[in-house]
């Protein structure tokens, strides 16, 4: 029977200045589901969190959390791992978004698990649960440019010709959410790669 997901997460660091930034894709996704679901985040300062709650079709057997860590991206697990253990959430019932810079802009690749692949954020997660046995969507952010370095590029700001793949994959994420939510995880990611957005 496909896991059903009950934490989505959206990577990315809190502060202001890097909001809009290719490293913060995963953040701004969520954002996207968030304002779609008509539901608002609560900072939960205690425990370093932005979360949502959201019912789908107002069953509280079906209650899902959307969360965003209120820490830099390297530190991200400590925070995520805190609420599962609150919200008695297994590592296989979570769903997380974040950047991927070796895909391009506009495209995205659906994992089970796997390595974090250098992603500070993923890494801090998969320490802290002590598994990488969690789906994940990477979220391309590329090409880097030569003229630039990994580091530099992730916290730079996208180009005002991005905007059409941003939201496209803004919108495909929100129509896998709702898959998400009916069919479970594996026949989400299968059902969306035949389907035409």
């Amino acid at each position: 029977m496909d896991k059903n997901i009950k934490l989505f997460i959206g990577l990315g660091n809190p502060d202001k200045q890097y909001q809009k930034t290719r490293h913060n894709f995963g953040d701004i996704v969520l954002n996207e589901i968030v304002a779609s679901i008509s539901v608002k985040f609560k900072i939960n300062n205690n425990k370093k969190v932005s979360y949502a709650t959201y019912y789908h079709n107002g069953s509280i057997d079906k209650r899902v959390f959307l969360i965003k860590p209120l820490v830099p991206m390297n530190l991200s697990g400590i925070p995520i791992a805190s609420f599962m253990r609150d919200h008695k959430i297994n590592p296989e019932e979570i769903f997380v978004f974040y950047d991927d810079f070796s895909i391009l802009l506009g495209k995205y690749k659906i994992k089970m698990s796997g390595s974090s692949a250098g992603h500070h954020g993923l890494e801090s997660l998969i320490n802290c649960l002590k598994t990488c046995n969690f789906a994940r969507m990477k979220l391309g952010i590329g090409p880097i440019k030569n003229s630039i370095n990994t580091s530099e590029f992730v916290l730079s700001h996208f180009y005002p010709c991005d905007k059409e793949k941003i939201n496209y994959i803004k919108k495909t994420c929100v129509i896998l959410f709702n898959m998400i939510n009916i069919m479970g995880v594996s026949k989400a990611a299968s059902t969306l790669a035949n389907i035409k957005i």
